[in-house]
């Protein structure tokens, strides 16, 4: 069956695990939109600092600045959100 383009097609729902709390906030982005937004929208609605924060994809530190389909994220993937423990 063919199907026109449909917004499914160009976005893709992620989660975003917060490791303080383990609590799962669900996305969906644009696969071309920067990562960027997404850390910048989870930090928003969760009342974090973005300087404190780390985020991390299959266990790698994400790129802001790498889009979704830079990553070959598909629905469901995970990120996780880690607070940040500065030391020297």
């Amino acid at each position: 069956m063919s199907r026109g383009r449909s917004d499914d097609e160009d976005t893709v729902k992620l989660k975003v695990r917060y490791n303080e709390d383990g609590v799962q906030t669900f996305f969906r982005v644009k696969r071309n939109i920067k990562l960027r937004k997404l850390m910048e929208a989870f930090c928003k609605k969760r009342s974090l600092d973005p300087r404190s924060m780390r985020f991390t994809f299959d266990g790698v530190g994400l790129e802001k600045n790498k889009t979704p389909e830079e990553l070959g994220m598909v629905d469901g993937d995970e990120i996780d959100a880690l607070v940040h423990v500065g030391g020297a």
